[in-house]
């Protein structure tokens, strides 16, 4: 799962170098969360317009997640250090097929955010 994140993370963002993801359990131990750090110019490209990307993240990591029979919850964390924003993503009783539609939903919008930079560096 570890590496999933930061995959899609390294391929949004202008610093890959800069990028850290950290996994720990929580509290209860029912579930793992992942904190990203990235540098300070790229939290925007990683949050997206609405929270679009970032939402698309926690939605492919919750989707594997179910299909491994576990928990995840994906953060962002500012410079400070606190998550910018906690996303608890609780298992849900949906079918394989209502899966298999998020997940590509979720993909095509991180893949579109992807091809965004690409355009941006070959502009450059």
């Amino acid at each position: 799962m570890k590496q999933l994140i930061e995959y899609i993370v390294s391929n949004i963002v202008n610093h890959p170098e800069s990028v850290v993801i950290t996994e720990e359990k929580t509290d209860d131990g029912e579930a793992t969360k992942y904190l990203i750090k990235v540098d300070p110019e790229d939290v925007g490209r990683v949050i997206g317009k609405e929270g679009k990307v970032i939402k698309s993240i926690r939605q492919i990591v919750r989707i594997a997640a179910i299909q491994k029979g576990t928990r995840a919850i994906v953060d962002l964390i500012e410079d400070g250090g606190a998550p910018k924003e906690e996303a608890t993503e609780e298992i849900a009783k949906e079918s394989p097929e209502e899966l298999v539609e998020e997940k590509t939903e979720a993909l095509e919008d991180v893949a579109e955010v992807i091809e965004e930079k690409k355009e941006e560096e070959t502009e450059d």
